[in-house]
Order: structure tokens, then C-alpha cells, then sequence
């Protein structure tokens, strides 16, 4: 039986090179910030969020939450993504993200010492075209496996805001991403005919949210403001297990066609802003844990307990390390009248790519000598430069407002290195570039 699994175990992987892993990816607000305020200032929000926007930045914020207020918007995002050099050369196809924004803040009415000190909030944001996505990429296939498929999962954001008294605020809360289990088993019936049976389910994956915020009123128009944010790790897999064990006479293995769909890794901000009724300065530094990811593939073949060894191929293991990232934003106010107010927002950020640059060989099986041999894991990012813009409108005599932003991020020239990406199997070079241009337009009514 062992024999024969070690036979099958190098067998299959003939026909899958092992290659049956997802593109991994964070989720939408991961890549642009959540909402339509925040990202057409930078991202910035752990101590500057408004409404729904705090269950993702800082949920110690929704404790300002004053009326209820349901809000709608649309959000979308293309990527212009190049690779050059020896080891791979030309566009890297990306599909365009297109969503759904869904927010809504409320107070809640307590009384005694709480009156006023409560409020909750959700954020949810869903695709247009589906509720998750994982993809199924060989390594040597030229990818960039933390951008493209980010803003493709339904995610969800819940908080709740406490007011404590003395300018100091808590908040907790979870997010929520998709991901998908499940088995295929294929058999013959009594009569010899093929069958398979397919069993999915779509279940939810949770990770804490904490926040704290601090204010300090230090002229009678100027306010200083302090965030403090944490957002626990957030994965959400797939795993699909097909089963054709009964197919035949063979002895053949269960395949695991698995891997990450998507992934946050845990992340610390801190935030510091100077706010006036018309002006809103602020800069935060957020930590990601990036040195935790555990790559996005898993193996086909699963080796039994017993024999760990047995002959099936094993995933790449890149390198990853973790990241500071830089966030800079402001708002002002240009325009008030008895009919409207019209607030500016702009913003920049610097986001360092957690990929290493030395890029290791994957194991794949060659056809034609029919032997495995080791191909480029061609893995491509790039530190990304974010310059944001945005406009805020609010009418004084209806409940309603009208937000939207854009972002302009460019993917700095980077020079990766790929084992054996060259001739013979030496080693090569390519140049990680592109941009993303991403927009959002909403509109929120209070009631």
C-alpha cells in the first residue's frame, strides 16, 4: 500500500506539479483602507475615522457615533502590472476589482452614566462578481500574489465605541472573511458508469479588533487626537479534498486542492492627529506582521503520519518579513454655506513589500524528460507609493452626504532575483513595476 502511494505520490504529481494552491491575497480594506473618507486620506483613521469607517480603524471611535446613518457606495480598482528582465518579461494579467460598500452606524440608547457614551458600527463590503476568490497559479507562473485578487472576498467589520469620560475612548470589535471547504469523491456504480459526488460549504472566518483612542482639547479651537489600533491575523482557506480511492483497482491518494484565499496579517497603528472644526492634520505608522505568513500553497498530496517522506513535492517556501507602513492625510473645509459644506481630503502613503528578493526554485515535473526538475517561482511585488484624493459634500437642510476618493498607487522598480530562472538552471533577474488606480463614490442618508 505504501509502495504503491509512493509510486501514485510522484505520479500525480507528474499531472499537478503540486501547483493546486490560491493566489493569496488580504482583504479589500487591507489594500485600500475601508469606506470613502479614509482612503482619499492616505488610510489614515486610528484617531481620525468618522461613522462606520471606525468598526475597521479604530472601533473606540464609533463611541462619537450621534444618529443613525445608513450609507451606500460603490468601489473599484485596476492593475497595470509589468514584469522585465531574464526570468520574465511582459503585462501580468490582472482582472479589475469591482464592489460594493455597505455601512452603517448607529448610538446605542442607553441610560444612566452611558447615555450618549455608546455606539456600534458595521462595515461590509462585497464584490460584484462573487464572494470569494482563489486561484489555482504553478509558481513558475509570473504572479504577484499579494495584489491583483485583494479586493475580491466579502469581507465584513463590526465594532462597538465606548466613551469613558476625560477624552479617553474603547473600542472592540471582529472582522469576517469567506472561505470555502469541502469534498469530491468520485466512484463507479453498479452498472460501471462514473460518478461524482460534490459537497461545498461557505463558512465564515473571524479575527479580533481592539482600539483605544485619546483626546486632548489644547485651545478652544484645537484639538489633539491620539489612535492606537489592533487588528488580530484574518486567513480565510479553501480546501477541496477529491477522493478517488474507490475509482479503481489503483491505489491512489486523496488530492488536497487547497490553500490561502486570503490574508491579513496581524497589525499594530498608531496614530497622531491635530484637528479643527475645518482642518484635520494626521500621520500614523501601522506594523504588519508579515514574518507569521505561512505561504500561500499547500500540497496536493498530503503524506500519510506514518511516512512524512513519501515522495510527493513540497511547496516553495518564500521568504517573507515584516513591514512598517507610513500613512499621511488631511482634510479641509473650503466651502460653508446655509445650504452645504464641501470638505477636500488628500493623502500619501508608503507601503514596503514584505516578498523577499531572492525568490527559491520550485519543484515541478518536466514532460519530456519526464523527471522533476527545479523551475522559477516567479513571485513578483514592490514597495507601493499611494498618492490619495477625495471630496466630502454635506447638505445643512437634508440628512445626506456624498463622498468619493481616488488613489494613484505606483509599484516602485524592483529588482527580484529568481533560482533557476535562467539557461541550464542558472539564476535570473526580472523588474517588479505597474500601478493601480483605484476610485469609491458613496452616499450616506441619517435618519
Amino acid at each position: 500500500m505504501i509502495r504503491n502511494g509512493r509510486r501514485f505520490a510522484f505520479a500525480a504529481s507528474l499531472l499537478a506539479t503540486f501547483a493546486a494552491g490560491a493566489t493569496a491575497h488580504a482583504s479589500p480594506e487591507d489594500l485600500f483602507s475601508y469606506g470613502t473618507r479614509s482612503p482619499a486620506m492616505g488610510g489614515i483613521g486610528a484617531a481620525t475615522a468618522q461613522g462606520y469607517e471606525a468598526a475597521y480603524q479604530n472601533p473606540a471611535l464609533l463611541s462619537m457615533v450621534s444618529r443613525r446613518k445608513l450609507t451606500l457606495g460603490i468601489a473599484g480598482a485596476a492593475f497595470t502590472l509589468h514584469t522585465d528582465g531574464d526570468a520574465a518579461r511582459g503585462m501580468v494579467q490582472a482582472d479589475a476589482a469591482k464592489g460594493v460598500i455597505i455601512g452603517a452606524e448607529t448610538p446605542i440608547p442607553f441610560g444612566g452614566f452611558l447615555r450618549n457614551r455608546v455606539g456600534f458600527g458595521l462595515a461590509f463590503y462585497t464584490p460584484t462578481a462573487l464572494v470569494v476568490r482563489g486561484r489555482i497559479l504553478y509558481p513558475e507562473t509570473p504572479q504577484y500574489p499579494l495584489l491583483p485578487d485583494r479586493a475580491q472576498s466579502v469581507t465584513l467589520r463590526v465594532g462597538l465605541g465606548l466613551d469613558i469620560g476625560y477624552g479617553l475612548r474603547l473600542g472592540v470589535g471582529f472582522a469576517a472573511l469567506a472561505e470555502i471547504a469541502g469534498q469530491v469523491t468520485v466512484a463507479t456504480d453498479a452498472t460501471g458508469r462514473v460518478g461524482a459526488r460534490v459537497e461545498d460549504q461557505l463558512v465564515a472566518t473571524y479575527a479580533p479588533t481592539f482600539g483605544v483612542s485619546y483626546t486632548k482639547r489644547v485651545t478652544s479651537k484645537n484639538t489633539v487626537a491620539l489612535g492606537l489600533a489592533f487588528r488580530g491575523k484574518l486567513d480565510a482557506r479553501f480546501s477541496v479534498l477529491i477522493d478517488a480511492t474507490r475509482f479503481s483497482s489503483l491505489s491512489l491518494p486523496r488530492f488536497n486542492i487547497a490553500g490561502l484565499a486570503q490574508y491579513d496579517p496581524a497589525q499594530l497603528t498608531l496614530e497622531g492627529a491635530w484637528i479643527r472644526q475645518e482642518r484635520v492634520l494626521g500621520i500614523s505608522l501601522t506594523y504588519k506582521r508579515w514574518s507569521r505568513y505561512p505561504g500561500q500553497l499547500a500540497p496536493t498530496i498530503l503524506c500519510p503520519p506514518d511516512e512524512p517522506d513519501c515522495g510527493a513535492l513540497s511547496p516553495p517556501k518564500a521568504d517573507y518579513s515584516d513591514t512598517v507602513v507610513v500613512r499621511v492625510g488631511a482634510e479641509q473645509r473650503v466651502l460653508r454655506s446655509r445650504v452645504l459644506a464641501l470638505r477636500l481630503r488628500a493623502g500619501a502613503f508608503l507601503e514596503p513589500t514584505p516578498l523577499s528578493a531572492d525568490l527559491p526554485s520550485s519543484a515541478a515535473f518536466d514532460r519530456g524528460s519526464k523527471t522533476v526538475v527545479q523551475v522559477p517561482t516567479r513571485y513578483f511585488d514592490a514597495t507601493r507609493l499611494g498618492l490619495t484624493w477625495g471630496v466630502g459634500l454635506t447638505f445643512a437642510k437634508f440628512p445626506l452626504d456624498f463622498d468619493l476618493y481616488g488613489q494613484y498607487q505606483a509599484l516602485l522598480p524592483r529588482e527580484l532575483t529568481f533560482a533557476a530562472g535562467g539557461p541550464n538552471g542558472a539564476t535570473a533577474t526580472s523588474t517588479a513595476s505597474g500601478h493601480v488606480l483605484a476610485f469609491g463614490l458613496s452616499t450616506g442618508v441619517k435618519f
